[in-house]
């Protein structure tokens, strides 16, 4: 009998007042925290990889870009070239 009177006084350290683990979750909520928690870290991951995945493939096509256009320039002079050698435009 002491024991359960024991527990219903209030210790002399705790303001009564304060209720204890009124904020903590339940299990059953943890559990729930816990995997919209998950869910979110593989969303954050599989965006991240999505970023980087469009980020290397705009360098690449940067590089696509360049290189055509380089090919373009000496297309125009070759073309030019050869247009003046042959002099078209006179004829």
């Amino acid at each position: 009998m002491l024991e359960e009177d024991a527990a219903r006084v209030p210790s002399t350290n705790e303001p009564e007042n304060i209720v204890k683990d009124e904020t903590r979750p339940d299990e059953g909520e943890t559990s729930f925290t816990l995997s919209e928690e998950q869910k979110n870290l593989n969303e954050t991951k599989l965006l991240r990889d999505t970023l980087d995945l469009l980020w290397d493939k705009t360098l690449e096509q940067r590089k696509v870009c360049e290189q055509l256009q380089q090919e373009n320039e000496y297309l125009h002079e070759y073309i030019d070239n050869l247009m003046s050698s042959s002099n078209v435009l006179d004829k």
